[in-house]
């Protein structure tokens, strides 16, 4: 009977502490470091993009060690790196000799963005900077890049940042893919470069607003108007040109019938040769006798002479008085 208790007391104590003292393995899928030098503060600037892994439990609690004398900025927590909010993030701050330890309570979802700021040596246009990763947990895929601030020249750092491009506001940028790193390995980058000046990178007028303002909501633009402007303009000429148009065939039109009327108006005599003429004085019907003893027709109207065959009179219309007495 002895016998069958001390085996089972033996299993039971080797089965025991590992119940008690298991807990969930924390995983990186990958972490992406940031170093902005200078950029809106005179030092450096770190930001963590750090994902977990897919098959990690949520929610728990996280710990991440920063520098000693680093300054937390954000912590922000999403389910990606461009919907995370520091909204409702509820994290301790506890200051060491060596590492501050940032602790992040009930982390609800896979990405975590740490912001903090570090002190950058600087001895006339020298600078200098040290960076670490303590190895708190296990990486799948790690990699840094580095802003190139503005004004900055002469970039030098161990191990290299391999790979340069153009990035956000309108600084160059430098990087490197270092693979995966296990729990408890650190990782040390040495950075040093040159500096002539003093501004900031967020201060100088190359540095771009991160959302498109001619897209920007509410925002009035004159290029969406300018087709409306030119079509209306248009149109204004096109109206224009027709109402002259109209008005310059009227006045000829108007032209045209004064010249007729003007004219027809010449054919009529004066009314002076009439006056002077001793048939017209005499009497209408006197007129018409004498005409016509004459072989001559007189219109008794005007006193025009009319031609033979006609029947009405040329100058006034009137018609001519034949055989008439």
């Amino acid at each position: 009977m002895r016998r069958w208790f001390f085996i089972l007391a033996l299993i039971a104590s080797f089965f025991l502490p590992i119940g008690a003292g298991a807990k969930t393995e924390v995983k990186l899928s990958w972490v992406s470091v940031q170093l902005w030098p200078e950029f809106d503060k005179p030092s450096m600037l770190v930001i963590y993009e750090i994902a977990l892994s897919e098959d990690t439990t949520l929610p728990l609690d996280l710990n991440f060690r920063i520098p000693a004398n680093g300054t937390v900025h954000v912590i922000a927590i999403g389910l990606t790196p461009e919907t995370v909010s520091d909204k409702g993030v509820i994290y301790n701050v506890n200051a060491g000799s060596q590492w501050t330890t940032v602790s992040i309570k009930n982390v609800s979802q896979h990405v975590v963005r740490i912001e903090y700021y570090d002190n950058l040596q600087k001895q006339g246009n020298a600078r200098q900077y040290l960076y670490r990763w303590p190895g708190d947990y296990s990486v799948d895929s790690f990699s840094i890049s580095f802003q190139m601030p503005v004004d900055g020249s002469e970039l030098q750092t161990t191990p290299a940042l391999s790979t340069s491009f153009a990035g956000n506001f309108g600084l160059t940028y430098y990087a490197a893919d270092f693979g995966s790193l296990p729990a408890g390995q650190d990782f040390s980058l040495q950075v040093d470069y040159q500096k002539t000046t003093d501004t900031l990178s967020a201060s100088n007028p190359i540095v771009q607003p991160v959302e498109n303002l001619a897209n920007a909501t509410g925002r009035i633009t004159m290029t969406k108007y300018v087709p409306w402007v030119l079509g209306i303009l248009g149109a204004l000429l096109v109206l224009f040109g027709l109402i002259a148009g109209l008005m310059s065939w009227h006045g000829r039109a108007r032209g045209s019938v004064a010249g007729e009327r003007k004219r027809h108006g010449s054919r009529r005599e004066p009314a002076a040769d009439r006056v002077h003429r001793p048939d017209v004085l005499a009497g209408g019907a006197a007129q018409g006798l004498s005409g016509e003893q004459s072989g001559a027709v007189y219109c008794h109207q005007c006193g025009r002479r009319a031609q033979p065959g006609d029947i009405f009179c040329r100058a006034c219309g009137s018609r001519l008085r034949r055989g008439e007495h």
